[in-house]
């Protein structure tokens, strides 16, 4: 029961586990396995929350913040590039282009918001050119190796099943590794690197995203129960979109609660 205790506390935040991890592991060693349903529920409450994550300054909550605005981004891309591939969520042609092209420039512009500057400076440029060519070397191979297949000659009718399907497969997953990689780079560097957005910008991202996920997953939602039949993949997909609008507005709620950062003027050197 220790074993399990410990590999749940493990998957803590980093920051969470620093500071109370072993207290949380003590407790939940007394507990016994009454204690894993709570263990679990504080595991994704923390990882809703990273405004809450214990840190050295509010520019580093900014920057946590920042990551999972666009994390939420781009779960949101793939989900609607993923209900817009398919014929039967999204049978009308104008409706799957909006989908599409709507959600995209709204997911667009909340990441411009919510992202971190870059420094400019050759060290920081450096630093984020370096993370990304470790984070996206596998997703852009991989995805790579479909295009070129697919555009060098690859016959959808011709083909094997299991080549088609194989390459199909390589795409997606390219894709979901891309999105999983990229939040990471701005997890992996620092304050050297980036400089976090304002609260102000913050929120006017997390509000964008937030209404690029909630019309994109009613959208999605309400097609898959009354286009043509019920699609169980549309609706599962337009009810994450719907969930992610909700992880928004927690985030909303929460930068209401983050301390202001220092002004240039004030901070020390």
């Amino acid at each position: 029961m220790s074993l399990v205790a410990r590999s749940l506390v493990r998957l803590y935040p980093d920051a969470f586990r620093e500071r109370w991890g072993s207290m949380v592991e003590d407790e939940a060693r007394g507990a016994g396995w009454k204690s894993w349903p709570n263990l679990i529920a504080g595991i994704a409450d923390m990882w809703l929350h990273p405004a809450h994550w214990p840190a050295d300054s509010p520019a580093q909550r900014q920057r946590r913040v920042a990551t999972m605005g666009i994390t939420v981004a781009l779960t949101a891309w793939f989900l609607s590039h993923l209900a817009a591939e398919q014929a039967g969520p999204l049978p009308a042609d104008g409706v799957r282009e909006w989908v599409t092209h709507g959600c995209t420039t709204l997911l667009l512009l909340g990441i411009a918001l919510v992202a971190p500057r870059p420094r400019p400076t050759f060290n920081a440029a450096l630093t984020l050119l370096g993370w990304a060519v470790r984070r996206l070397a596998a997703p852009t191979a991989l995805g790579t190796a479909a295009v070129v297949l697919v555009h060098g000659g690859l016959d959808a009718d011709a083909s094997p099943p299991t080549l088609r399907t194989a390459v199909l497969a390589a795409w997606w997953t390219a894709l979901g590794l891309g999105a999983i990689q990229i939040p990471r780079i701005f997890t992996g560097v620092g304050a050297d690197a980036v400089v976090p957005p304002g609260t102000g910008r913050l929120r006017a991202g997390v509000r964008t995203l937030a209404a690029a996920s909630a019309t994109g997953g009613a959208t999605i939602l309400g097609l898959s129960v009354t286009s043509g039949g019920f699609h169980p993949l549309g609706a599962a997909i337009g009810a994450g979109l719907l969930a992610l609008t909700a992880v928004c507005a927690g985030t909303l709620r929460d930068l209401r609660d983050l301390p202001p950062a220092p002004s240039s003027s004030t901070a020390r050197p």
